[in-house]
């Protein structure tokens, strides 16, 4: 029995400290496992984990980058929009500047008219009263015409305005037919004012040119006549 007891008292000692050194073998740090290549499974994993979120970023980035152009592109189909709703608003507001000085214009002949026919045909006394108030008329009607055609002519000019400006430019610079110089006709013209052509100095460079031979053809003579030994007494 007491054997037993020992055997079993040494074999709990025995369990004990393989726990302990079971437990001292986890706590300790794991060692690193020697240098090797990547396995194709360690890259695959690496690609999972750096180069697809990598992608993703760049993605995003595109993405933000469209948004904005985008946003851009609406900005000046905005301003466009809005410029030609402006150039429609000052056409529309011209046309009827035009024909509310047309309409305006009308009625107010029409009046004088009917004024001018009752004051002929005797149902309006012809009066100075009649009179003064049918020149009332006539200037009212020169006035609003007056008034009228400064506002249409404002309206056209913003319109006009709000249009691009377009400049024509020529390549090039135009000629100008003033300032064109013949060089070879004012050679020619100095030659014939000044050149051996004219008479008179033809004929003088001719008398010239034979009291030369002459003068050559003496001295020549003499030259011979003494060249001959025979001396003079």
């Amino acid at each position: 029995m007491a054997d037993t007891d020992e055997e079993l008292a040494e074999a709990i000692r025995e369990l004990a400290r393989t726990i302990d050194e079971l437990s001292h073998e986890l706590e300790s740090p794991r060692r690193r496992p020697p240098l090797r290549p990547p396995t194709p499974r360690e890259l695959l994993s690496f690609t999972d984990e750096v180069a697809i979120p990598a992608l993703l970023a760049m993605l995003n980035s595109s993405v933000r980058a469209l948004e904005a152009f985008q946003r851009g592109i609406e900005i000046v189909r905005t301003e466009r929009e809005v410029r030609d709703r402006t150039s429609d608003a000052v056409t529309v507001s011209s046309d009827r500047a035009n024909e509310l000085r047309r309409t305006t214009l009308s009625r107010l002949d029409t009046v004088l008219s009917e004024l001018q026919r009752a004051t002929s045909e005797g149902t309006l006394p012809a009066d100075d009263r009649a009179r003064s108030l049918l020149t009332d008329a006539r200037e009212l009607r020169d006035e609003v015409d007056e008034r009228l055609t400064d506002a249409t002519d404002e309206l056209e000019t913003r319109e006009s305005s709000t249009g691009a400006v377009e400049i024509d430019v020529e390549s090039g610079r135009p000629d100008d037919d003033g300032s064109n110089v013949d060089v070879d006709a004012e050679l020619e013209t100095l030659k014939d004012r000044y050149g051996p052509d004219d008479p008179d100095v033809a004929a003088d460079e001719s008398d010239g040119g034979d009291a030369d031979e002459t003068a050559t053809d003496d001295g020549t003579g003499d030259d011979g006549g003494d060249g001959t030994g025979t001396e003079e007494p």
